[in-house]
């Protein structure tokens, strides 16, 4: 695709995020060739990123006009419809359009899923999740609205072990256990050998764990713990590592291990709150774990998102309801406590609320899936065909 030089000049505004001088780059890329499909694509993008939603829809919808195949502009336009409410009739179409024109795209059909929901076409929502599922079975919001919908028509404790399915795939979770371990991200060496320093074989072993390396990591633990065996960091790194393979007895043990050792732990409060959660009857020794988690960590979003999980298992909505708001609070992005406060408006009748934070969460996890830029760059690279 041929394209003008200050529409490159606002491609690259955007991506640094500078968005009111990408936008008036924007005008004048248009001013210069206005019938620059992607460019008009780009300034849908922007306006909805900053909730001028009528025109997200002007300049999506030119774009379309300009370009019928122009994937990132129906993606632009579906959301500006979503965000704006009251329009699920022109959002079906224009979801059920993007996943005709990119059929392997997940995000489409669970957008088109959530648009029918709104719309009250609860049987083709569920089609179109399943359909999300075949094409990734690890679509964590798919399930999240699988258990919204199984919630609606069969109760909360149809809807709580899909919830937590969908939870046990959310990413944030492992990055809870390694924002609660403290050390920064970076890839294993593979070099360090067993007299390296035992802090650098305790970061060794973490950075194999946080790469998935989980054999690797258990055997670099377990040379830890052969030479300090009351080690409370090793232990918990060994619970998670546990966990992660769903040793849940072994897990529990370390866990245990290392509180009995140092009771502030907050990794081992993570790893036994954990599996407790994951064991039917046990609910209440989870809500307690991460209520002390929680305390212990209150500038972490996800660790309220847990406590308010393992409330909902109690049938403690109030509370669940007020755990999952600090949560959003926190972070207003976080897709995971967006849709189990949702969960917990529905049960309260609050319909019109819960499928706010649907909305929401749905705007927020497109945007951090990359989804617009992806689409975008292969519309671009393809000549715009």
């Amino acid at each position: 695709m041929s394209r003008s030089q200050q529409a490159m000049i606002a491609e690259g505004l955007a991506r640094q995020g500078r968005a009111a001088e990408a936008v008036a780059a924007c005008y004048e890329a248009l001013a210069i060739d206005d019938r620059d499909p992607a460019t008009h694509a780009l300034l849908a993008e922007l306006m909805l990123g900053e909730d001028f939603y009528d025109e997200a829809i002007a300049a999506a919808t030119q774009a379309i006009e300009l370009d019928p195949d122009c994937s990132p502009a129906y993606l632009a336009l579906g959301l500006a419809y979503d965000r704006r409410g009251g329009m699920w009739d022109q959002s079906v179409l224009v979801w059920h359009e993007l996943a005709e024109v990119v059929p392997d795209l997940v995000i489409a059909h669970v957008q088109l899923g959530e648009a029918f929901a709104a719309a009250a076409f609860d049987e083709e929502a569920r089609d179109s999740w399943k359909r999300a599922l075949e094409l990734d079975p690890r679509q964590a919001r798919a399930h999240y609205n699988l258990a919204i919908d199984a919630l609606k028509r069969e109760g909360m404790s149809t809807a709580l072990p899909l919830i937590r399915t969908a939870g046990a795939l959310d990413p944030s979770q492992d990055a809870l256990f390694f924002a609660l371990v403290g050390l920064p991200e970076r890839e294993p060496q593979g070099d360090v050998g067993p007299d390296a320093p035992r802090e650098v074989r305790y970061a060794e072993a973490a950075a194999m764990a946080r790469a998935e390396d989980f054999f690797g990591a258990v055997d670099a633990v377990r040379s830890l713990l052969d030479d300090d065996p009351d080690d409370a960091r090793a232990l918990a790194l060994a619970g998670f590592c546990y966990l992660k393979q769903e040793a849940t007895n072994e897990a529990m043990a370390c866990a245990v291990r290392a509180l009995g050792l140092a009771p502030d732990l907050v990794e081992a409060m993570y790893v036994l709150g954990t599996t407790y959660a994951q064991r039917p009857g046990l609910a209440k020794h989870a809500a307690r774990v991460f209520l002390a988690l929680a305390k212990a960590r209150p500038l972490e979003p996800l660790a309220h998102v847990l406590l308010a999980e393992a409330l909902l298992g109690l049938q403690r909505y109030r509370q669940a309801h007020k755990a999952y708001a600090a949560a959003v609070a926190l972070d207003p992005a976080c897709v995971r406590a967006r849709f189990g406060l949702a969960a917990v408006l529905f049960s309260e009748g609050s319909y019109a609320e819960a499928q706010w934070h649907i909305r929401r969460a749905a705007y927020y996890d497109t945007k951090r899936l990359g989804v617009f830029w992806d689409l975008f760059d292969r519309y671009v690279e393809g000549g715009g065909e």
